[in-house]
């Protein structure tokens, strides 16, 4: 089991990814407020985070680089159905560790469970 965080403003897609995950035994908060999921994810500790691109209040760019610098080992994946948005660009820069395309699929959800950060696979 691992601990998840979600942060989209949209909550039916907070909600789908909760079920999803927690249908196999992993647990899942989620937050629709940008603002409030940053700070739940750096007062708190998850063994990933998802992550929305484009978000009222604060972009995923903005949240990826500040989670990271106070918590460097987080590992962060954007969803986004802009991929080629230079922000899809500036968050991977920042460290997120990889981009999911919305729509999000069951398989595309499930596959990114296992994604690991560059350092681990060394």
């Amino acid at each position: 089991m691992i601990k998840v965080l979600v942060i989209d403003d949209e909550r039916m897609m907070t909600n789908m990814i909760k079920v999803i995950l927690e249908d196999r035994g992993h647990s899942v908060t989620g937050f629709s407020n940008s603002i409030a999921g940053e700070y739940e994810a750096i007062k708190n500790n998850y063994d990933l985070i998802y992550l929305d691109l484009h978000m009222p209040e604060r972009n995923g760019a903005e949240i990826t680089k500040n989670i990271l610098a106070v918590k460097p080992d987080s590992k962060i994946i954007i969803i986004t159905a802009f991929p080629t948005d230079s922000l899809a660009g500036e968050a991977l820069k920042s460290g997120a560790l990889t981009l999911l395309e919305k729509p999000l699929s069951l398989t595309k959800i499930i596959d990114s469970i296992n994604i690991k950060n560059p350092e681990e696979e060394k």
